[in-house]
């Protein structure tokens, strides 16, 4: 069987779905505890130098995460605006931040016509069907001296989280996904990374690599918890066919026998890039 033609108005529509299905447990389970890649989000802001009268833009901003950390280097009376296609997420980062600003968006089409001293984007832009068409309308909504921070997840061999269980998976549903589609390591080197933000008119690049550890418990644990979350807009094809399904937790469990501690427990390396940059 061939794979889907990729569409990104349905890619669209399709992750605002699942981000609607996850939020709630991304939220209390990732995002709001600092875990895993998560720890990154204070080098994100730190990185960004965010001063208190700074305006400040949260692009696809989930649940609030990067906007609960900027908050607490802003005076009250700065503005904190928020968007992300995900009402849900939206309706939890209104909670989780309540000094924010947030609005249903899709990045592609910012509907803002204000200018803002930091813009960040936390673990979105290689899902972006158009990525240099959003980070160019970052650049016109940034103020002169203005700063981009953006953080990306590392390539596949260095987020195994991600590749111990979708490898197999891969292998035994080669169309799970339509091809073509944008995809979690899209910019896990640094160069594609810094080329991709250059092309949109950026200079003064910098780019640093964190490795954090995170720690996915059991095999089980692991196992439940990227289903129910990572990979739960797939789910349904992973667990339709029996056979496909025993073989592809056999393998990942395999594969996750490199990563056992000397507690049999699970701690996978989780690498992030950071980038920041001006626009000219």
């Amino acid at each position: 069987m061939s794979a889907e033609k990729y569409d990104p108005i349905k890619y669209k529509i399709t992750t605002m779905q699942n981000w609607n299905l996850v939020a709630r447990d991304y939220h209390d389970d990732w995002a709001s505890k600092e875990i895993g890649p998560f720890k990154a989000t204070a080098e994100l802001v730190k990185a960004a130098s965010v001063n208190p009268s700074d305006a400040v833009l949260d692009v696809a901003c989930g649940t609030g995460a990067v906007s609960a950390v900027a908050s607490q280097r802003l005076h009250p009376s700065s503005r904190l605006v928020g968007i992300d296609l995900s009402d849900v997420a939206l309706s939890i980062a209104i909670r989780f931040v309540p000094r924010g600003q947030f609005a249903q968006m899709d990045a592609e089409h910012i509907g803002l016509f204000c200018k803002f001293d930091r813009i960040f984007c936390q673990y979105a832009l290689m899902f972006f069907p158009d990525p240099q068409k959003v980070l160019i309308t970052l650049g016109n909504l940034m103020k002169k001296n203005g700063v981009l921070a953006i953080s990306v997840h590392g390539s596949a061999d260095q987020v195994p989280y991600f590749s111990t269980i979708m490898t197999p998976v891969l292998t035994h549903i080669p169309d799970i996904r339509p091809s073509g589609a944008p995809n979690v390591h899209r910019f896990g080197k640094p160069g594609d990374l810094e080329t991709t933000i250059s092309e949109a008119g950026f200079s003064e690049i910098s780019i640093t690599k964190f490795t954090f550890e995170y720690k996915a418990g059991t095999f089980e644990d692991y196992w439940s918890d990227y289903l129910i979350t990572t990979a739960a807009s797939i789910r349904t094809r992973i667990v339709s066919n029996p056979k496909k399904l025993t073989n592809i937790k056999s393998e990942a469990e395999d594969r996750a026998r490199n990563f056992l501690d000397e507690n049999e427990m699970i701690v996978f390396p989780w690498a992030v890039l950071i980038a920041t940059a001006r626009y000219d």
